[in-house]
């Protein structure tokens, strides 16, 4: 009898048990001296985390944006799933600054196949160029070079110049293309939405989408206007535009809640998490928008992850403190901005079909801010550069590898566990090809080694890592 209990608990273990392995990697070269810059913040300016996209997949050719030792804007491409990285640089501009939120962000329009490219911009005047129609719909018969690609101009609707930070591009689920930055700056600014038309091959309906305006107010005190830095914008099955993201408040400078809202209509109106339209632009005193309390006095970072699974739940992944842990770590609420690195946690957010949120506290060691994927069993790869050993004092950026964890569906996501590890150093955030990875299933991850000399110049490299579930 009691090998009988002993064999059922084990059964009924291993049924309850998944996992997630990565079963094959591959890594290329695309340039083997792409640009380092001395930033204030990072010296990476390749591969950051608030870039949308920086790497994408389309018909069969895949394509990244960068810029090389020369400082000059770099697209390339190559023929899935092994072909040889063909690059154009452009001559035509020559980025001058070390900020390292000036990165480069590509759209590419399903329905015209143009490839667009918004770049250097951090409060600036917008750097943008298009390609012709067609050249990624026909990657085999039009031609690869910089005569492909139009001017730079500094606006996209007609007569209206813009001055703007943090661009992102997105498709849409009737293959147009949609653009997305900030006006103004950290802590005062707000975020507009553009809609471009293959049709007719103009951006239209410029609109705005949150406002910096309201008070808010907490222990640290009044803080009179902010701006918004979403974890993602994302189309799920249905055609519903979801969007989360934190608050950085203008005083103090620090991030507070996880907030909610998704829209019917391509981004023209929205609702909150119980459906309710908002009736007016989404501010901080928005009603229900709010759908985890997170304090500023608890380190939260901005720009994290956000994917959407194959039952159109909602899923956040994002580091801060808790009280506790802070307690811990011997501080205190407050002390510092972000918190002691010891006590900061990686947090899995998601929501139901029923517009229940739900969290879980990952036991990872936390590195760079992560992003996040969705299988088509509707389990979770989270990638982020960290260090799977030591203490706090090897947090160092320069240190970092490349991690995958993985969750499963079946075990609710929480069995969150180090899957691979791909050794680095790198410095870049960790970006990934949402398309390859919808259509494929293949997980193509842009890294950039750390200089083996400062302020040198490093390779830029693409990882390909295909999964299996068991």
């Amino acid at each position: 009898m009691r090998f009988l209990v002993i064999l059922f608990c084990f059964v009924a273990s291993f049924h309850t048990y998944a996992q997630i392995k990565v079963v094959k990697e591959n890594i290329t070269t695309i340039d083997e001296s792409a640009l380092i810059v001395n930033g204030k913040f990072s010296n990476g300016i390749n591969g950051r985390t608030f870039q949308k996209d920086a790497l994408i997949s389309h018909k069969g050719y895949q394509y990244i944006v960068y810029y090389n030792t020369e400082r000059r804007v770099c697209i390339s491409r190559r023929k899935l799933p092994n072909g040889k990285w063909n690059t154009i640089k452009f001559l035509d501009y020559r980025f001058k600054s070390n900020d390292s939120h000036n990165c480069i962000s590509m759209g590419i329009c399903p329905n015209d196949g143009t490839i667009h490219l918004a770049f250097d911009h951090h409060v600036d005047n917008l750097h943008y160029r298009v390609s012709k129609k067609g050249l990624a719909n026909n990657p085999e018969t039009m031609l690869w070079d910089a005569s492909a690609f139009g001017p730079i101009i500094s606006e996209l609707e007609t007569g209206k110049p813009i001055i703007i930070t943090y661009p992102k591009f997105w498709q849409t689920p009737d293959g147009n293309l949609q653009f997305n930055y900030r006006v103004r700056g950290s802590g005062n600014g707000d975020r507009m939405l553009v809609d471009y038309n293959a049709d007719t091959g103009k951006w239209i309906n410029t609109r705005k989408i949150d406002s910096a305006e309201g008070g808010f107010i907490d222990m640290l005190g009044l803080s009179k206007s902010r701006c918004s830095y979403p974890n993602g914008y994302d189309y799920d099955n249905n055609g519903t535009l979801h969007v989360t993201w934190t608050w950085r408040e203008n005083s103090q400078g620090a991030n507070h809640d996880l907030m909610y809202l998704y829209s019917e209509d391509h981004g023209n109106s929205w609702k909150n998490n119980s459906g309710k339209k908002l009736e007016n632009i989404a501010h901080v005193n928005s009603p229900g928008i709010v759908v985890k309390s997170i304090p500023r006095v608890l380190g939260l970072m901005n720009d994290q992850g956000q994917t959407i699974d194959s039952k159109n739940q909602v899923h956040v992944v994002m580091y801060h403190c808790s009280e506790q842990t802070i307690k811990d770590a011997g501080s205190f609420l407050g002390e510092t901005r972000w918190g002691p690195n010891e006590a900061k946690r990686y947090y899995h957010y998601w929501r139901d079909s029923r517009g229940n949120w739900h969290h879980f506290e990952m036991n990872l060691k936390v590195g760079n801010r992560p992003k996040v994927f969705a299988d088509k069993h509707d389990n979770l790869v989270m990638i982020y550069a960290g260090n799977t050993k030591g203490g706090v004092k090897n947090y160092n950026q320069n240190k970092r590898n490349l991690i995958i964890a993985t969750a499963t569906s079946k075990n609710k996501w929480k069995d969150w566990r180090i899957a691979h590890v791909v050794k680095g150093p790198f410095i870049n955030d960790m970006l990934g090809d949402f398309y390859r990875w919808k259509n494929d299933e293949v997980l193509s991850i842009m890294v950039q080694d750390v200089p083996s000399r400062k302020r040198k110049q490093s390779a830029l490299k693409v990882i390909d890592l295909t999964f299996e579930s068991q």
